[in-house]
């Protein structure tokens, strides 16, 4: 009995239907918001945030982005190139190691009106360098093209032109641009500085900064190194050797200059698998955008709008001379003591220069484009009275 009394009761157990389990409602969530808190709008992320353009990702261009990255002297680097793919390819491979390089912001486009907002646009854009006078004109039609559209989106810029020749690349910028010659600069004869440097650290046994002695004009030949300036640690060194750096000096230090001159073709040739140089101008070029992004007013080299009569040139022309660097660009040009021999390889610099510029009919392009600038203001100055009169 007691035993059949158990199996109905197990029975009943058995039959029973148990409470249906009511699930609690959960706050849906992700693992980004279950971890962080946000403390800051959007558009506080960056307070002070810089922005650096490089429109041309070859060999230069992207020096140039691995050197600035490296300093973490910006927080957002845009590289933009007529190769999108490339551009993009580019950004994707630095992001990747985004966290040794402070986390920037790296884009890579095709687009040209990405470089708004940018702090200092470096132009790196062109055809490689092959001799005295590298491709010109393949390199004039880039910049009809590149830098109207850049100055229309990145209207407070700085523009730093690596494209060579400079001098002529940097002129033909400002006057595209229509910015002040301030803001319009080129890397010059930076490079050639810091290698003549270097080879009379050589010679000397000391240190490449306990060196000054500085290039100023154009790159190559026409060069001017200032040697009656040249000093190590505040000695002049023409103090000890008058004819220093001349043709007829006994110790032939003007074989320093033939060798700058001669460095860039001599690294076309021996390295020639790699490609043109690029590692020495992109450090000077962000040497260069340090001084401008720091507003350090550091004096370098670089190339500038020199006004007639001043550095013993009468022309206006562009061309290298030591600059006062800051937030603005350019913004004094020192005027050295120079010797008379000096003075006429400057003026030779200047001359040639204007020379180049008339050849390929730049001066007259540009002074019609002047005229036609001139002649609309007067027709919208004249529009502008006709309204005030009715």
């Amino acid at each position: 009995m007691e035993m059949t009394e158990d199996n109905n009761e197990k029975k009943v157990l058995k039959n029973s239907v148990e409470p249906a389990i009511v699930p609690t409602r959960r706050i849906t969530t992700t693992t980004k918001n279950a971890l962080i808190t946000t403390q800051l709008s959007q558009c506080d992320t960056y307070p002070h945030r810089v922005k650096v353009s490089i429109v041309g990702v070859g060999n230069v261009g992207m020096a140039c982005a691995m050197a600035i990255l490296m300093r973490r002297m910006a927080s957002e680097v845009c590289l933009i190139d007529k190769n999108a793919a490339r551009a993009e390819a580019e950004a994707e491979d630095i992001r990747h190691a985004g966290v040794f390089l402070g986390n920037p912001l790296v884009i890579g486009t095709q687009d040209i009106t990405m470089v708004k907002e940018s702090a200092v646009v470096i132009i790196a854009v062109g055809e490689p360098a092959s001799g005295e006078q590298p491709n010109i004109q393949h390199n004039l039609e880039i910049f009809r093209k590149v830098i109207p559209a850049i100055a229309k989106f990145a209207c407070r810029a700085i523009l730093l032109i690596t494209t060579r020749p400079i001098e002529i690349m940097t002129y033909i910028t400002w006057k595209l641009s229509n910015f002040p010659s301030s803001r319009v600069l080129g890397t010059g004869t930076l490079v050639d500085t810091v290698r003549l440097q270097y080879h009379l650290a050589q010679r000397m046994g000391v240190a490449n900064t306990s060196i000054s002695c500085m290039i100023i004009g154009t790159q190559g030949d026409t060069s001017v190194p200032i040697w009656s300036s040249a000093h190590v640690a505040g000695t002049k060194l023409r103090e000890i050797n008058p004819k220093m750096g001349e043709k007829n000096d006994p110790e032939r230090w003007y074989e320093v200059t033939n060798a700058v001159n001669e460095m860039e073709s001599k690294l076309s040739d021996e390295l020639g698998v790699k490609g043109p140089s690029c590692w020495c101008l992109a450090l000077c070029t962000v040497e260069i955008v340090d001084a401008i992004l720091r507003n350090t007013k550091v004096v370098l080299p670089v190339t500038t709008y020199i006004h007639s009569h001043s550095h013993g040139s009468d022309k206006d022309v562009y061309m290298s001379v030591p600059c006062v660097l800051g937030r603005e660009g350019v913004h004094h040009a020192l005027r050295q003591k120079l010797t008379d021999h000096e003075k006429l390889k400057i003026q030779a610099c200047a001359d040639g220069i204007r020379n180049v510029l008339r050849e390929y009919g730049i001066l007259e392009e540009l002074r019609d484009n002047d005229n036609n600038n001139n002649n609309n203001n007067n027709t919208n100055d004249d529009n502008d009275n006709d309204d005030k009169v009715t």
